[in-house]
Order: structure tokens, then C-alpha cells, then sequence
């Protein structure tokens, strides 16, 4: 995921940067910090490359927000000057890299393959243990069943399970080709439809599988299902006629 409140250089990342010679596919572009944390509800990305300065939320806020959630996501930062404050900020949340915009096109594929190498890194070693592996993945498979409904973060289940964030999500990815929120997303929409199936209120059903935004229950739901929950409500209607 991209994000940048200057358009042409959301467009250049797009066009110039060779993405698929370096095993990187582009999921999003945002254009401010706030747009970019609530896309990343949806679904955790690899790798973030994000301006230091946008409206809203700062590059600097993303990082916090990744490094606070525990998230498996490798941020790179953009700015369009050094600054040394700014820099000592990014290492304390643990950002991968800090390139200034005039030198993106060149450094940016560098950068790439440096974040893809922490991502390919080795796991600490008492984790890979296969009996920790078994134990930790009966758990995360149980608490979501018990709680996908709730208003889940990965920060809350990993409190919850007591094993590092982002070690579930690269568990769970291993152990199931998905995305741990991809799953979560998946199993909130499929009781949403049980709901509007039972003639539920749109605004009742996000509350119910956990949203307390319907807008963005909104825009989850078109998301994954390819339509608004409206729509969906007006299909059911037509069919049952």
C-alpha cells in the first residue's frame, strides 16, 4: 500500500516502480494517513510506503498505529527533506527505511527488497517449534470463532492469546493461505447476510458483527462481496418475488 496526498507522485510510485519484477503487487493508494489506517482494517499489507507530511494523519501517526497494533507491516517513509527529527521519530517506531521524494524512483526498489528480506526472515526459534505451532494456532482458531464478531485488532488478540502479533498473522498465513483479518472479514459478512436475510437493519447488522461505523461496515462489505449492503438487500428482495 501507497499513500501520498500529492497525486503525481502517487502516480509515479504506480507507473515507474516495476512492482512485479520485485514480486510486489500494488493493493492501494491513499491520499492521507487516515484513509491508509482504515484501509489497513481491512487488510494488513507486507509492505507500507507512506509520505512523512499529509493531511489528517501523518506518515509518522501510520507508524505508530503499525508499530502500536503489532502489525506484521514493514513501513518505508517518504519525505521530501532530511530532517533529523523527523528520522529519530521513524526509528523509534521501528520503520524499515527513510528516502527523501527526489531520489524515490532510485532508491525506492532498494528499500523494496530490504523490507521483503525482514519479512522473509527467520521467526525466533522457540516458535517454530512445532508443538508451540500446534498449541498457538488451536488457540487463534478458537478465539475467532468465539469472538469474530467483536471489534477485533490484532493488538487485543494478541493480549488475549498471549503470543506476539505478529507471529499470529505470519502463523495463521502459513497455516491457511488468508490473511488473519481477511478471515475475520470473511466470517463477520457471511452472518451480515444470514442478518439481511432475517430482514435486519443495515445499521443494526454492523453493530451486530462488530462495526460501529456503518460506513465502513459499508464499504467492507462491498469489499469483499462486490456490492453495497443495500444492494445486496434489493437481490434478496428480487429473488424472493
Amino acid at each position: 500500500m501507497i499513500a501520498d496526498d500529492e497525486t503525481y507522485m502517487l502516480e509515479a510510485m504506480e507507473k515507474l516502480i516495476d512492482w512485479k519484477n520485485m514480486d510486489c503487487q500494488l493493493i492501494y493508494k491513499a491520499q492521507d494517513g487516515q484513509e491508509l489506517i482504515e484501509q489497513m482494517k481491512i487488510e494488513v499489507p507486507d509492505i507500507i510506503i507512506t509520505d512523512i507530511k499529509m493531511p489528517l494523519v501523518s506518515g509518522i501517526e501510520v507508524a505508530q498505529y503499525v508499530y502500536e497494533q503489532m502489525l506484521p507491516t514493514k513501513v518505508i517513509i517518504l519525505s521530501a527533506y532530511a530532517d533529523f527529527e523527523y528520522a529519530q521519530e521513524a526509528i523509534r517506531y521501528d520503520v524499515c527505511g527513510y528516502i527523501i521524494k527526489t531520489s524515490v524512483i532510485e532508491k525506492l526498489p532498494e528499500m523494496l527488497q530490504k523490507a521483503i528480506k525482514k519479512l522473509s526472515g527467520p521467526v525466533e526459534m522457540e516458535q517454530e517449534e512445532e508443538g508451540f505451532s500446534e498449541d498457538i494456532f488451536g488457540k487463534l482458531q478458537k478465539y475467532i470463532a468465539n469472538h469474530y464478531m467483536d471489534k477485533l485488532t490484532l493488538s487485543q488478540i494478541s493480549n488475549d492469546i498471549h503470543a506476539n502479533g505478529s507471529y499470529l498473522s505470519r502463523l495463521y498465513k502459513l497455516r491457511t493461505g488468508q490473511n488473519l483479518f481477511d478471515a475475520i472479514n470473511k466470517m463477520k459478512l457471511k452472518k451480515a447476510k444470514e442478518y439481511l436475510a432475517s430482514g435486519n437493519r443495515i445499521y443494526e447488522i454492523a453493530q451486530m458483527v462488530g462495526f460501529e461505523d456503518v460506513s465502513y461496515f459499508s464499504r467492507v462489505f462491498k469489499k469483499y462481496e462486490n456490492c453495497s449492503p443495500r444492494e445486496y438487500e434489493k437481490k434478496l428482495i428480487e429473488e424472493k418475488r
